[in-house]
């Protein structure tokens, strides 16, 4: 029994509590025994109630004892980190239960096993070091290791911040272990998107140099097409040249959109419609020995995004998935509502906040692929095709773009592959509750009959020798008169040496010295009268870095020598609308790419 206040007993506190109660139990009992046989009794009885007493403290202890080591168990046991003690072998002599998780097995299995056999091998001896260190100098070392997959089946990337700790002449060390896996997935996410954003501008640049090269090639074709007629044996090649000028122009377009200078319009739009209708396009591009399976949900939500780029991603995709079924197979689309919480997420491996979706699953019974291959397939050019074997594959810009496109309105893309086991991709995009657009109208296409020929005017500005030069001799022949500049200054000092007024001006968005915007304010406080249609290979992005309006006439490179005439007349047989001058941006304003 202890004093009130809670502390243990003293023994002088213990006897005197035992006389207590010995002389109180004495007061009943028989006087006439003898005084010595008294005493002893007595004395005996003391000691008798002290041991009882001394016991019971001890139990107090005991339990006390086992409640903190109860407590220290669980905080060792339950810790957030895994906890091992290591000899100079790395094997196991103890581990918390955290630690035995972090290992994918049971503690009682994994005493005494080597913890280095859990390291991936190629970071064993750094390991090994780390250890060695700690028992020979009695301190601290630590490193970052991969670990080994499990026993039984695959694992994905796993990391583990091993810091060994050891006190001097120790002959154990103490290793405390904390999963980083997250951290590393994080940091490799950071430095791919860095990659991408540094690949994605100087894919920008090549594709602006591209449109101007591309530009040449379709005029000269056309002209030397529309001379020559059918007739000549020269009609098949030109029509070759032609067509693969476009698929170049198409590969631009997948770098613009890779560069992020495609600026898209996003709208919100319903997904199956899209889907359908993307479907007769998409068994002509698969072939008649792959089957195209379409499950669309019925209730399926809404999505932010510009149509012609998810047409172009599923595209993409299923291009993709056709080369992985050389011998045949089946293309399912499907689309499904999801409501994804964050353990879904990081298990997929996407970096979205837990919210509602659209998963649109594009799903081949292909040839699959390895891990390895996974990891790289959204890098741009990186490819497993033959390049070559079809014209415009093999350049490793489908996945690429595809992944550019969702990311942009929001989204990301998992993936599941296995080799003989087919691909899957799923494609997360943020459902929305706005309701959808209205169909856009589609403009229709200029018929050949549309008058292209004129008398008037036309003043050319374009650095790109060549590309002025043909769309110089183009309009020529169309009956106007041309003058051409290869810059703002030129073209300034060309307006006004010229005595008759100049009916529009064909000007490049940036060229060296004077931007086009820059010039065409200049042009009209001499000339009023003229019209200013701009050109770009940066289509839309000219406008929004430009600081042009919408309403700007505008053309976007490659473009034919059809579309040239035809755009020329457009503007100058255009109602006129009253505006004020077009505002010239202040010197050093940004450049946009032309």
């Amino acid at each position: 029994m202890s004093p009130r206040d809670g502390r243990p007993a003293t023994p002088a506190e213990l006897r005197r509590l035992a006389e207590e109660r010995v002389s109180e139990a004495a007061k009943h009992a028989p006087a006439a025994a003898h005084a010595d046989t008294l005493r002893l009794v007595h004395e005996l009885r003391v000691h008798q109630v002290e041991l009882e007493l001394q016991n019971e403290e001890l139990v107090r202890s005991r339990a006390e004892l086992e409640a903190a080591l109860q407590k220290y168990a669980d905080l060792y046991d339950f810790a957030p980190i895994g906890y091992f003690t290591v000899g100079p072998d790395s094997a196991v002599a103890g581990l918390n239960l955290t630690a035995a998780r972090l290992l994918g097995s049971e503690r009682a299995r994994l005493v005494g096993r080597p913890l280095a056999a859990f390291v991936a091998e190629s970071d064993r001896p750094v390991f090994a070091e780390v250890l060695a260190r700690a028992l020979e100098g009695g301190g601290q070392a630590s490193c970052e290791v991969a670990m080994a997959e499990r026993d039984g089946g695959e694992d994905p990337g796993r990391y583990l911040q091993l810091a060994a700790s050891a006190g001097p002449g120790d002959a154990q060390c103490r290793v405390v272990a904390l999963d980083i896996t997250e951290r590393r997935r994080a940091e490799e996410h950071t430095r791919s998107t860095q990659r991408l954003e540094a690949i994605g501008q100087l894919a920008g640049g090549v594709a602006h140099d591209f449109n101007n090269l591309l530009t040449v090639i379709l005029a000269h074709a056309d002209e030397a097409l529309a001379t020559l007629g059918e007739a000549t044996p020269l009609h098949e090649g030109l029509v070759e040249l032609r067509a693969a000028a476009q698929r170049g122009a198409e590969l631009t377009r997948q770098l613009l959109t890779f560069g992020r200078r495609h600026t898209p319009r996003p709208q919100v739009v319903e997904v199956n419609p899209l889907a359908r209708g993307l479907a007769a396009m998409l068994r002509r591009v698969l072939g008649d020995d792959i089957e195209l399976v379409l499950s669309l949900s019925a209730d399926l939500g809404r999505v932010t995004i510009d149509p012609a780029q998810l047409d172009q991603a599923l595209m993409n995709l299923a291009v993709n998935a056709r080369d992985a079924m050389p011998d045949g197979g089946t293309l399912t689309v499907s689309t499904a509502n999801a409501d994804a919480d964050e353990r879904r997420l990081r298990s997929l491996g996407l970096s979205l906040a837990p919210g509602p979706f659209v998963v649109i699953t594009v799903s081949d019974t292909g040839l699959g692929m390895d891990g390895e291959t996974m990891a790289h397939i959204f890098e741009p050019f990186f490819t497993t095709q033959d390049t070559g074997r079809r014209a415009g594959l093999g350049v490793g810009l489908g996945l690429a773009t595809v992944y550019g496109i969702v990311e942009e309105c929001g989204g990301d893309v998992a993936v599941d592959s296995r080799l003989g086991g087919g691909t899957t991709f799923e494609i997360y995009l943020p459902r929305t509750e706005a309701p959808a657009a209205a169909d856009p109208t589609r403009a229709a296409s200029a018929s050949a009959d549309v008058p292209t020929r004129g008398v008037e005017t036309i003043l050319i500005v374009e650095d790109e020798g060549a590309l002025r030069r043909i769309a110089e001799r183009l309009l020529a022949s169309c009956g106007y008169s041309v003058l051409a500049a290869g810059n703002g200054e030129q073209a300034l000092r060309l307006a006004q040496e010229h005595s008759g007024p100049i009916h529009l001006a064909l000007s490049d968005v940036v060229m060296p010295g004077m931007t086009g915007p820059v010039f065409a304010g200049h042009l009209r406080r001499a000339h009023p009268e003229a019209r200013v249609l701009f050109m770009s290979g940066y289509p839309d992005r000219a406008f929004d870095e430009a600081g042009l309006d919408r309403a700007t006439p505008f053309i976007a490179k490659p473009f034919s020598a059809g579309e040239l005439r035809r755009k020329v007349r457009q503007v100058l047989d255009a109602r006129p609308e009253p505006a004020a001058p077009a505002a010239i941006p202040a010197p050093g304003a940004r450049a946009v790419p032309r």
